[in-house]
């Protein structure tokens, strides 16, 4: 089960959450490294799960605690593999749970990152922030290249492992951008889906659709690389159209 275990004070998923589904499935909870200094090992990040209440939920494990693997692009835009920690071939059957931000980091945080950016090593993140050119250091790479990246990433994980699920989480968060006219949108509700690119998708409209008009929802989606969905749509991942069903 590929989440989150955030940092030291981030407001990440409520680990309670989990509890029916960890039990349904018997499922590891399952997370990698961080780039920074609060991050950096395993240990600091299953510290960090721990003061989330991850623990009380179920059985974690960082998958690049020993070491990395390659997981090869096909016919990528920029990546010719992205990388993960070899825990990852100890899975067959992988769920994505995710907190669902658009207003937040730079880049959409959904389902995609959580299985691209969020599933890398150190070495593997620093692959996606440099469009594939460094594995050692990070870059503040132009919202094309990495967006690009992240399709290519995303290209390479559902290769890797064909049997993904991803649920994304749109509850109550304070915005911590610039964008104009944003607000906490509360507890929207949950999403299920077994295509990436439309549960981001679907996810990104819910949000989006409190935007005051179309322009505004313009500067939203292009200040948090929304392009990333037309790109991985391209390469086969997903589609953008989706039928939503709801469930009571």
């Amino acid at each position: 089960m590929k989440v989150s275990f955030g940092a030291p004070d981030e407001d990440v998923l409520k680990p309670e959450l989990l509890t029916s589904l960890i039990k349904a499935t018997e499922g590891t909870m399952l997370d990698s490294c961080g780039l920074s200094g609060n991050r950096w090992t395993a240990e600091m990040n299953l510290a960090h799960a721990r003061k989330h209440g991850f623990d009380r939920v179920g059985s974690m494990q960082m998958l690049d605690e020993k070491s990395d693997i390659d997981m090869p692009v096909k016919n990528g835009y920029l990546l010719k593999y992205a990388r993960t920690g070899s825990h990852f071939d100890e899975y067959d059957t992988l769920i994505s749970v995710f907190k669902f931000r658009m207003h937040f980091l730079p880049a959409l945080d959904g389902a995609i990152k959580n299985v691209t950016l969020c599933l890398g090593s150190r070495s593997g993140k620093c692959l996606i922030h440099s469009g594939g050119t460094d594995p050692n250091h990070y870059h503040d790479t132009k919202p094309d290249i990495l967006e690009k990246s992240f399709a290519d990433a995303l290209r390479a994980a559902l290769d890797y492992k064909n049997n993904w699920a991803f649920i994304n989480v749109i509850d109550s968060y304070e915005p911590e951008d610039s964008c104009k006219g944003t607000k906490n949108t509360g507890n929207i509700g949950i999403i299920a889906s077994r295509d990436p690119v439309a549960i981001d998708q679907c996810s990104v409209d819910f949000v989006a659709e409190t935007a005051e008009n179309a322009e505004v929802r313009a500067a939203w989606e292009e200040a948090h690389q929304v392009k990333m969905l037309e790109y991985a749509e391209n390469l086969g991942c997903g589609r953008r159209n989706y039928r939503l069903v709801e469930i009571k």
